[in-house]
């Protein structure tokens, strides 16, 4: 046994007994890093194989087969006749920055973190009133899904299995236009339908379709938060309108916008339809400055007082308006299924988008949702929450209306899975809020979604509270308001 195989030996330790972990793994990564940490300089000759081997106690085919692999990569490199050398090339030292004149790489990350960031951060599940933001997940059909999906899962066709539909199988694609058109006179072929794991997904879409850095956005004040983010992800120049009871108020604002994101039949979080006139201003505003209408229809399926309100994209002739629908409110989060309908002349660059970035939904996912809705599933689970949810808001309504002090705004509330109540003079409503979860309620600042003129009142959502329980616990609710003003 030479010197130089028992000074190699020295700075290896190999572990006989690491589960999972073989010796000739052990052995390649501790050489590798005792290269790339200099330990072993370029140039430097290595023993042979048996003579290492016999130094560290282990087969000579675990040497020769962790040596090949180092060869492979690059990191030895062997000359006819001569011994295996440690190669010659310059690893990075510790702490290196790059190359002279490239930003650090905490520094480009300290960019990103400055652009991309959350300002809706999802939080676990906990079933207390008023938690805004989700419908009554105890109410999902279980039974209906699970048949469908066991139905596709059991007899997978070859293209469930494969890249077809990666962005939208046929069939879903088809009833998505049918229940659009249906219940919101959206007017789409199947082709301009794109399917994605997320609305969020969606509005990444629409900006990589549209946007170029520096372009303008439109977002309402108060408005949805988890959009802001990613506006600024993509280096957009955020606006933000006001909000009055005809929706978005937009008659005085003079920037040109590139992309206007919108909730026009139930704005988030005021519930106020757009009216109908500034549909058509709003419109004829997108069509005069090149801008693209970004219809954010998130739970305008549930509606309270007569049928529900027909979409932006149906009044739309100039092919201006992308719809965004999801079915995380009709159904569950967890399904993680949405969908963007883009004008004709994007549909191609939209799919694309989607497809490069990797925004797929499972194939036998989308072919289950398929099935579910053609068998009327979904239909009739939407006719049976929407009686639902209307009993459990009227309650809420009327029992703040009876309970809750005089300045206290409660609108009347025509649809939709939160009610959002204001008032001019009173408490701040963070602090209310802290109040609130300190007696087991939940509910999210008006405030919070504010950012010109600044607001005061509470998010109330519908779908984590049971009709037994939302009258003792909205008495609850005024109650505290009354200690409060």
């Amino acid at each position: 046994m030479t010197n130089q195989s028992t000074a190699l030996a020295s700075l290896l330790q190999l572990d006989r007994d690491k589960a999972g972990d073989s010796l000739r793994q052990q052995l390649y990564r501790q050489l590798r890093e005792a290269i790339v940490t200099g330990r072993l300089r370029p140039g430097h000759a290595l023993p042979s194989t048996r003579q290492l081997a016999a130094a560290l106690g282990i087969a000579r085919s675990t040497v020769v087969e962790a040596l090949d692999q180092l060869k492979f990569e690059g990191y030895l490199e062997t000359r006819q006749g001569a011994a295996t050398r440690v190669a010659e090339f310059r690893a990075p030292p510790a702490g290196a920055t790059g190359m002279p004149g490239e930003p650090a790489a905490g520094a480009m990350a300290d960019v990103a973190s400055a652009l991309w960031v959350n300002d809706d951060p999802p939080s676990a599940v906990t079933r207390r009133a008023f938690r805004p933001g989700l419908p009554d997940l105890g109410a999902f059909p279980a039974a209906d899904w699970a048949a469908c999906l066991a139905s596709r899962a059991r007899r997978p066709l070859a293209h469930d299995l494969s890249y077809e539909g990666y962005t939208g199988v046929p069939a879903l694609q088809a009833e998505i236009v049918r229940h659009v058109a249906q219940a919101r006179h959206v007017n789409a072929d199947p082709a301009q339908v794109v399917v994605l794991p997320s609305a969020q997904a969606a509005f990444d879409v629409a900006a990589r379709c549209c946007l170029r850095a520096g372009d303008c956005v439109w977002l309402e004040d108060p408005g949805y938060p988890g959009v802001r983010g990613l506006w600024r992800g993509h280096g957009a120049r955020i606006v933000d309108v006001p909000v009055d009871a005809q929706g978005m108020n937009f008659e005085h604002e003079r920037s040109r916008p590139r992309l206007i994101h919108v909730t026009p039949s139930h704005q988030y979080p005021s519930g106020a339809p757009l009216s109908l006139p500034r549909r058509f201003a709003l419109l004829e505003r997108a069509r005069q400055v090149d801008a693209v209408i970004l219809e954010d229809d998130y739970d305008s399926e549930f509606q309270y007082a007569g049928l529900p309100i027909a979409s932006l994209q149906g009044l739309d002739r100039a092919q201006r308006v992308m719809y965004v629908g999801t079915f995380s409110k009709t159904l569950a989060p967890g399904m993680h299924v949405a969908y963007l309908i883009v004008p004709p002349r994007f549909a191609r660059l939209a799919h694309a988008v989607a497809s490069l970035a990797g925004m797929a939904v499972p194939v036998h996912l989308q072919l289950a949702l398929a099935d579910f809705m053609r068998h009327g599933f979904l239909r009739r689970h939407v006719r049976r929450m929407n009686a639902l949810y209307a009993a459990r808001m009227r309650t809420l309504i009327d029992t703040l209306k009876a309970g809750a002090p005089p300045g206290v705004k409660i609108p009347e509330q025509g649809g939709g899975l939160q009610l959002t109540i204001s008032w001019q003079q009173g408490p701040d409503d963070t602090r209310l809020v802290a109040l609130l979860e300190a007696q087991g309620l939940c509910a999210l600042p008006l405030s919070r979604l504010c950012h010109v003129e600044r607001r005061h009142g509470l998010v109330l959502g519908i779908g984590l509270v049971d009709a037994g329980s939302i009258g003792p616990q909205a008495s609850r609710l005024a109650d505290l308001l009354k200690t409060q003003f």
